[in-house]
């Protein structure tokens, strides 16, 4: 049985609550600054360039209407066109968006030639560029005096408005366009240029008590250079002490067996010159002795599963032997107990480790389970494949342990429950060992109905093709 996950913070996946972490979590991230920093610069820049260039084309799309309106004047002028308007042309025969043309001659009150007789503008306009408002619409009017005529081109605003704005949202559509792909050229660049970051991360992320190599520098930015120092100097403290306080532990161990190991000749010596009445007391001091004793054991077994694998030969280990092998030690004390301890499913899957770390990792998560369970209790063993680990599970009928206390279950010297004699060193033996070949370990009480704990604990699995191997019971 798998240990139940919590989703982070109690929140359901489903929850609108938690929108606000994931979105500060994005704005955590440097890629996504940069990307959204870059991204928002070159939208600025596209953005001022695009309406500076609306503008600039409105202003010459102006420019070009003005220079027709005078080019018709002059025309007419020079190639002797007027002439060619009729004199009596019908009301509303001219198009709305035409240019209008009007000529007048000197001391007359109506024009001499018109293309729209509804319309008549001031003649006393001053020569050149002027506006009018006539009918209710405004008219750009470029006017042309000459000796013998007076000749008007106008043109309404509107439609120069509309011109000019057609025109001009033209230049738009490419910085429309451009500014989507930019956003995607820059994520591209910025996620290509922190792929070594990236790298970087994965290897930080991979140090651990058993692997405090330092980063390489080698292709490394000359910006980051001085991080990556850092970091390889925080990992050659940090290894150094480790490096200490294994020695120190393992030292103290070695210097604690031998008087150890005399006070119990020593006892054992005394033992048939003990007067009755002292035995009781007698046999407490004993006891005392050998927890000792098995704390010390438990300390050399803990210096030893922390220590890097460096230099250790390595071999091909059947995990479904190394389980069988462990209920077969710790049956006695079951069959005396009543419990009723077995292998309910079990694969064929083998594991690159040395073979006596993997079978005390997993001899100790069956002595907590034969430890912490009832007399009469069940104890059931299984193994499963997930995703390239192959886990073992070990399910028991105990009391199972505060919720609040399961974060703590592989602390140093932490016990649960303080009645049940122990070292409080075996989960954490446990958690070194998965450590230390790339495993995990997972502890976490039964939600089937009954009460007890689920201790899984998993290796990378070394060959890919497993066959399934026949249900054995070794209670």
């Amino acid at each position: 049985m798998s240990p139940k996950i919590e989703p982070e913070n109690g929140l359901r996946p489903g929850s609108s609550r938690s929108f606000p972490k994931r979105h500060t979590r994005m704005l955590k991230s440097l890629k996504n600054q940069l990307v959204v920093a870059l991204g928002l610069l070159v939208s600025i820049i596209g953005v001022v360039q695009g309406v500076s260039s609306y503008q600039l084309s409105k202003t010459g799309m102006s420019a070009l209407l003005d220079m027709r309106l005078e080019q018709v004047a002059t025309r007419l002028r020079e190639g002797g066109f007027v002439e060619r308007i009729p004199e009596n042309p019908a009301r509303g025969s001219q198009d709305f968006r035409d240019i209008v043309v009007v000529v007048w001659k000197p001391d007359a009150d109506l024009p001499y030639r018109t293309t729209d007789p509804s319309l008549q503008f001031p003649r006393d306009a001053k020569p050149g560029f002027s506006g009018a408002e006539f009918n209710g619409e405004h008219w750009r009017i470029f006017t042309r005096q000459e000796p013998t005529m007076t000749i008007q081109v106008a043109q309404r605003s509107s439609v120069r408005r509309e011109l000019t704005t057609e025109t001009a949202t033209v230049t738009l559509w490419p910085i429309a366009v451009l500014l989507p792909l930019v956003w995607i050229a820059v994520a591209f660049v910025v996620r290509r240029s922190l792929r070594q970051l990236t790298a970087l991360g994965n290897e930080v992320r991979c140090i651990d008590m058993g692997h405090l190599q330092p980063l390489s520098t080698v292709g490394v930015p000359t910006e980051i250079k001085p991080f990556i120092h850092s970091i390889n100097t925080m990992i050659e403290r940090l290894a150094d002490s480790i490096d200490k306080e294994r020695k120190f532990i393992a030292d103290a161990a070695h210097e604690l067996r031998t008087p150890l190991t005399a006070l119990q000749l020593q006892a054992d010596n005394l033992a048939p010159h003990i007067y009755p009445g002292n035995q009781e007391r007698f046999q407490e001091l004993r006891k005392g002795i050998a927890r000792a004793g098995g704390l010390i054991t438990q300390l050399l077994r803990l210096a030893r599963a922390d220590a890097p694998v460096n230099g250790t030969p390595l071999s091909r280990v059947d995990l479904s032997t190394v389980v069988t092998n462990a209920v077969s030690d710790v049956l006695p004390i079951a069959i005396a107990r009543g419990l009723d301890i077995g292998a309910e499913e079990m694969l064929q899957a083998h594991v690159r480790a040395v073979e006596t770390d993997i079978g005390m990792a997993v001899k100790n998560l069956v002595s907590n389970a034969v430890r912490y369970t009832p007399d009469g209790g069940t104890i059931d063993l299984r193994m499963r494949r997930d995703a390239g680990m192959v886990w073992v599970d070990v399910v028991d009928t105990g009391p199972g342990i505060d919720e609040a206390l399961l974060p703590r279950v592989f602390d140093r010297f932490f016990r649960a429950n303080p009645d049940v004699e122990g070292s409080g060193l075996g989960l954490s033996i446990v958690k070194a060992i998965a450590a230390r070949y790339g495993g995990d370990v997972m502890l976490a009480n039964r939600h089937d109905g009954r009460s007890g704990i689920v201790a899984s604990i998993g290796f990378p699995v070394e060959d890919v093709k497993e066959s399934a191997a026949a249900v054995t019971d070794c209670a």
